[in-house]
């Protein structure tokens, strides 16, 4: 008798099945264990499953019904278990992360790997391995490289990297260094057998044996949050398996997250003299100051001729409209958590989306009282870009489709174009104040991270690369920490912040949208706060527990309904 969970994202239990006696002679029986992946009818027609358990005892007067077939092998038994932990730290189903931890196609028998005589490492890597969750700062220079040979020499290792680029790069290093490699989830089965696994996000399931360290390069990456549904973390995931294993798990970055640095239990940080080093010369450039309307500055002309490759970065995907003083051109921000003001139409105030704050129609600077939109946009600016740079411009976005960039050219794009380059000789950033001033709780810290993937495109400032950022706002604590090399200055100023409004990792938050929003929202308990935007909630809690253990606890409605917990945009 065994037990499956149906691969059925509205079924949330499992049920009970007979191993068919006929599996006795021919093997089958032998190979169905804990994950092993299954078909069996359920509710009048046939699906897929997972066995979660074996050796069950059959529950009296109910008629056991037997598996039909054996399809081949899937997570182990301690992602089986990951998983019901997964489905209640982001409320969402098990089926959802079950599949995330099986094969992309149906994999009979896993054939174990030779273990591999450990690489040479340094010692000083290997170190951050030796305890418990160790946070490691890194400059933007830094590959992650001799983090990642020293995960290897321990044993089995299990490696995160935000993105298929870095997979294949780091993957072709290591296997340049002799070390036995898999990517995930292109090669699961190899990753089962006990090579050292590197993948994206996903790689956080990988049926990994032997597993003796993780290690998460870039760990305050956005894309190591799913999109969609449940919207789970790879790092929490990480961090929550070598607690699990009792194995040692090093998160590493050059723009540590606010999550990272509160639940680090030690952290390794360069001195202060080899970080600062590590990171490009930045020059900023205050566009309050300019003569000459637009964002094509006197400061930027000779970069734009000059050789390439050059990024310019004008992010407008999913970002809210700002306002700047007619008068002084300073930009509209609140006084309490700097977040970009709006105004709503036909009416004289300014209003804070991130906090609520509301204040009349004055700057701050110079007491003007007539405020302009600022929303130039690519197009525009890739027009006005080549008739200054008297050279071809290259326009690159999320939709546009993958093409060779190397060689000596000008790029203009949002933010998908840094993920696709792979150096450049300057990046500038046309309008910085996008990412200083959204009305995201987390806009500081994302703005700190795009700076960081520029400069590792450039290099450290011995290479001569060159980072740009036209803004408003020259003296943000932002630029301040660029300046410096120095991400202690960011973090310092921001867990202030997120105290007072008890934001994450300072309370526990959640997202809810959809047409059953509000009826569920309305069964939540008293111990959930709730803040209407729109067409959706935002809860919060003083604890993930709390939160967690409401959500869980509350039934749905028949409508649709969305739970995001710790939303990145809110």
């Amino acid at each position: 008798m065994v037990r499956v969970q149906p691969d059925i994202t509205s079924v949330t239990g499992a049920f009970d099945y007979e191993v068919p006696t006929a599996w006795e002679a021919d093997g089958r029986a032998d190979r169905v264990a804990v994950g092993s992946m299954v078909r069996v009818d359920f509710s009048g027609r046939r699906t897929a499953g997972w066995v979660v358990d074996t050796d069950v005892e059959p529950t009296a007067d109910v008629e056991i019904r037997p598996l039909t077939k054996w399809s081949g092998v899937g997570p182990p038994a301690e992602l089986i278990e990951l998983a019901g932990w997964a489905a209640w730290r982001w409320n969402g189903r098990i089926p959802h992360f079950l599949r995330a931890a099986s094969p992309p196609r149906m994999v009979p028998s896993v054939r174990e790997r030779p273990r591999a005589q450990p690489p040479a490492a340094d010692p000083g890597r290997v170190a951050a391995f030796d305890g418990p969750l160790t946070l490691v700062r890194t400059t933007p220079a830094d590959t992650g490289l001799d983090l990642a040979v020293a995960a290897a020499s321990l044993g089995g290792a299990l490696i995160l990297v935000p993105t298929i680029a870095r997979r294949r790069a780091l993957a072709r290093s290591l296997r340049d260094l002799g070390i036995d490699v898999a990517e995930y989830n292109d090669q699961w089965e190899r990753a089962a057998g006990g090579a050292v696994t590197i993948g994206t996000r996903l790689a956080a399931w990988a049926p990994t044996p032997r597993l003796q360290s993780i290690l998460v390069l870039d760990e305050h990456d956005s894309a190591y949050k799913e999109e969609r549904t449940p919207a789970w973390n790879a790092r929490d995931v990480a961090i929550e398996r070598a607690r699990r294993l009792g194995v040692p798990c090093v998160l590493a970055s050059s723009a540590p997250s606010l999550e990272a640095l509160e639940r680090a239990e030690r952290r390794l940080v360069p001195e202060r003299s080899s970080e600062r080093n590590g990171w490009p010369h930045l020059h900023v450039v205050d566009l309050r100051k300019k003569d000459v309307p637009g964002l094509l500055t006197d400061d930027i002309v000779d970069l734009v001729r000059g050789p390439g490759p050059i990024a310019c970065i004008l992010n407008r995907k999913g970002r809210a409209r700002m306002l700047a003083c007619a008068t002084c051109a300073s930009l509209a921000s609140c006084a309490a958590c700097a977040a970009a003001l709006g105004q709503p139409d036909e009416e004289h105030r300014l209003v804070c989306s991130r906090c609520g704050t509301e204040r009349p129609v004055v700057c701050t600077e110079c007491g003007g009282t007539r405020m302009k939109l600022v929303r130039p946009g690519i197009g525009r600016i890739a027009e006005e870009l080549r008739a200054l740079a008297k050279r071809d411009v290259l326009e690159i976005t999320a939709d546009t489709p993958e093409r060779d960039l190397r060689g000596d050219r000008l790029l203009i794009g949002t933010e998908a174009l840094l993920h696709r380059l792979e150096r450049a000789t300057a990046v500038i950033f046309l309008d910085f104040d996008q990412e200083l001033a959204v009305p995201r709780y987390r806009a500081a810290e994302d703005a700190f991270a795009l700076l960081t993937l520029a400069s590792r495109l450039v290099g450290p400032r011995a290479d001569g690369g060159r980072v740009v950022v036209q803004t408003r706002r020259p003296e943000d604590i932002v630029l301040e920490a660029a300046l410096h090399g120095d991400p202690d200055r960011l973090a310092r100023a921001q867990r202030d912040i997120r105290m007072v409004f008890s934001q994450p990792p300072y309370g526990a938050w959640a997202l809810v949208s959809g047409a059953g929003a509000a009826e569920f929202v309305d069964a939540l308990p008293d111990t959930v706060r709730t803040l209407r935007n729109d067409d959706r909630w935002r809860l919060s809690a003083t604890d993930h527990e709390t939160l967690l253990d409401a959500l869980a606890s509350t039934p749905r409605p028949p409508d649709r309904v969305r739970v995001e917990v710790d939303p990145l945009d809110a």
